[in-house]
């Protein structure tokens, strides 16, 4: 049995008044009252509460994020010397009620029992630097964690998955703002050996003010003027750590570096070119050719690529820049890979400062091309803080964003349908693409008439032959509805021939985004769940099948900020039977055709930027020889994708979450 320090029976009134002084919130006859609202861009979007009942703390998260959002109730059982008896988290049902169990914890002598939410119980044995702190949780568990951290001399302890945890002040702010001029810690928890360390602001008393920089930021009521403070000190810390991370992983070379004796992949004819040198002088490719006729310049940095295939970096034609897109995102992507990604949804500061450092090279990630995310007004509104109400807001968002350098406009799921016209006619003017998601009260072949270039999401083609379940019996996201009839949609019905045949006649794209609902993947961003993953699977297939066929463009995507299933994505066009060696073109050279950038990026010629990869495998022959990536080189940058993971925390695939949930917010799934 191990052994403890004595514990006191009882703590001194002092000692419990600060334990509750730094967790409870102003509440009144045990009912809570809202303390911390959810901020979406300048829009209330929810409430924390915390409510102290004895000897019991009852906080509720509930915020509206499209059609989902955070619905979490957690309750912490205290002793009277205030360590922790009991902690569970529930979810919160549509009547306001505690509902499924998540998780619970229950300290029964030198034992922790956890019970998950199927039911299974695990007891771990007690350790004095054992952290007991639920995985997820509201804004004030991960406060509780970073206070908990805070109180040791070394500032680390072991969460209850094994994971090492350790936290430290990174910034100290005076609010000025605020009444008392309170001080917020900016207090950072690093799990494990992630690069990207999720952070919480504290007062002095260790008392939540605010979450760290996301979508939807968690903030006291207070402090909720002070937010662009916060915000600006937050990404500046960032911003420096991102640049220190790009130094340390990126290869030194001589200014010049050779390629020498690969098997290229010409992306431009879909061949194989055999035995193929190049040379790259700064960020350009400056020669390519027969090995036997290029010259190997004196002093340059030669990698020898016998035997292995040299192609076109990979474009993610549908990523989401978060602040963590400058360190550890960035790093996952570049892994994977991908040495251009369209984002599609981003906040503007964040987005344009990664863009214009990491051309600088000041960071390690891939090249940023940037859309224009525009939704409309109502409380199902995206994470964005462009919102247009009528014409003239949408005229100046499309400028906006076109003065700061973005080439594509997105809209997204409430705009009215009315404006689609006024951002079509503003983004042909300036010449811009336009996507989207379908806005509810449109049908695709609509969208495609008023100047939609390409479809986001495959799942549109599903869910727009069944409009009247988007709203009744309430409203319902697109990916449910398509996750519930995929199983016995007739992908060979006349209906899609007609949406397909619309496709065409308009050269309308589709970034279908497969890997999101293809065996299952979706359950990971709540699209998925279908009770027929086999039929599901072969309806999504079916559809890239036919889309193909008819010459509709496909575009490849992930809709995640790490690029971690671009290879899955790859590989469901694989499994529909697709060429690889056309896989590899949309992947590359098509993705900078849609893009109207081909003539500097897209495929390895003499003249372009030097984005390639290197991989020890024959990935014209086998999608999955991706997964045997070597080297990658980004505007002339060298990178060695060991150095990439090592940094990543991780010696295997690319793109692993890690050590612990918890530690990851910044997931960057935007569109489910």
């Amino acid at each position: 049995m191990t052994s403890y320090p004595p514990r006191r029976a009882h703590c001194p009134l002092l000692c419990r008044l600060a334990i509750l002084a730094a967790i409870t919130p102003l509440h009144l006859g045990g009912q809570s009252t809202p303390t911390w609202s959810v901020d979406n861009h300048g829009r209330r979007a929810g409430d924390l509460t915390l409510a102290q009942r004895g000897d019991t703390a009852v906080a509720r998260w509930l915020y509206t994020d499209r059609n989902r959002g955070g619905r979490v109730e957690t309750r912490l059982v205290r002793a009277l010397d205030g360590s922790l008896r009991s902690a569970e988290q529930r979810t919160i049902d549509a009547e306001g009620r505690a509902g499924t169990l998540v998780e619970r914890l229950e300290v029964v002598g030198d034992s922790v029992r956890i019970t998950g939410a199927n039911g299974t119980t695990r007891a771990i044995a007690r350790t004095p630097d054992l952290l007991l702190t639920l995985r997820t949780g509201t804004p004030l568990d991960a406060a509780e964690l970073a206070r908990t951290l805070l109180a040791r001399p070394d500032g680390r302890g072991t969460l209850l998955s094994g994971a090492s945890a350790r936290a430290e002040v990174a910034l100290t702010l005076t609010l000025d703002g605020v009444r008392g001029r309170p001080r917020a810690r900016f207090v950072v928890v690093t799990v494990g050996t992630q690069p990207d360390p999720t952070g919480v602001w504290l007062d002095d008393r260790g008392a939540l003010l605010a979450t760290d920089v996301q979508w939807f930021i968690t903030v006291r009521e207070d402090v909720r003027p002070q937010l662009p403070v916060l915000r600006r000190a937050e990404l500046a810390w960032r911003a420096a750590r991102g640049e220190a991370l790009a130094a340390r992983v990126r290869s030194a070379t001589s200014g010049t570096l050779v390629i020498a004796n690969g098997d290229l992949f010409d992306a431009d004819a879909g061949t194989l070119r055999p035995r193929q040198t190049m040379v790259i002088r700064g960020d350009r490719i400056v020669a390519v050719g027969d090995a036997s006729t290029i010259a190997v310049p004196a002093g340059a940095t030669v990698i020898d690529a016998a035997g292995k295939t040299v192609m076109p970096g990979m474009w993610d034609m549908h990523g989401h820049l978060q602040v963590a897109s400058q360190s550890g995102l960035g790093v996952s992507q570049l892994a994977n890979g991908i040495t251009t990604s369209r984002d599609l949804a981003s906040d503007l500061d964040v987005a344009t400062s990664i863009r214009d450092r990491e051309a600088a090279g000041r960071l390690a990630a891939p090249r940023a091309v940037l859309g224009g995310f525009i939704e409309g007004p109502l409380a199902w509104a995206g994470p964005s803080e462009a919102i247009v109400r009528d014409e003239a807001e949408a005229r100046a968002w499309v400028a906006r964003y076109d003065s700061l350098g973005y080439v594509q406009i997105k809209l997204y799921n409430v705009v009215h349908p009315d404006l689609v016209p006024v951002i079509a006619a503003e983004a042909k003017r300036r010449g811009m693409r336009l996507s989207g998601h379908i806005p509810r009260g449109m049908s695709v072949a609509a969208a495609v008439a008023l100047g939609y270039d390409e479809i986001q999401h495959a799942a549109f083609l599903l869910s727009d032959f069944f409009p009247d379940s988007l709203y009744l019996p309430r409203m319902r996201a697109y990916s449910q509805v398509a996750t519930a009839v995929a199983p016995t949609f007739d992908a060979d019905g006349a209906g899609m021939t007609r949406l397909i045949a619309t496709l065409r006649a308009h050269g309308t794209a589709v970034d279908g985004t497969f890997n999101l609902w293809i065996g299952g993947g979706g359950a990971l961003v709540g699209a998925g769940g279908s009770p027929d993953l086999r039929r599901a699977d072969s309806t999504y297939l079916r559809i890239i099948q036919r889309l193909y066929a008819a010459g509709v463009p496909l575009i490849a995507g992930t809709d995640n900020s790490s690029s971690s299933t671009f290879r899955r994505e790859l590989e469901m066009y694989e499994l529909a039977g697709l060429p690889r060696t056309k896989i590899l073109q949309i992947a590359t050279i098509d993705a900078a055709r849609h893009m109207r950038q081909s003539e500097e990026y897209g495929s390895l010629a003499v003249g372009k930027v030097a984005d390639l990869l290197i991989v020890d495998g024959r990935p014209t022959e086998r999608i999955g020889d991706l997964a045997k990536l070597e080297t990658v080189v980004r505007g002339g940058r060298l990178y060695q994708v060991r150095e990439l993971r090592t940094a990543l925390g991780s010696s295997g695939a690319a793109g692993a979450e890690g050590d612990d949930p918890a530690a990851h917010p910044h997931s960057g799934v935007e569109d489910p």
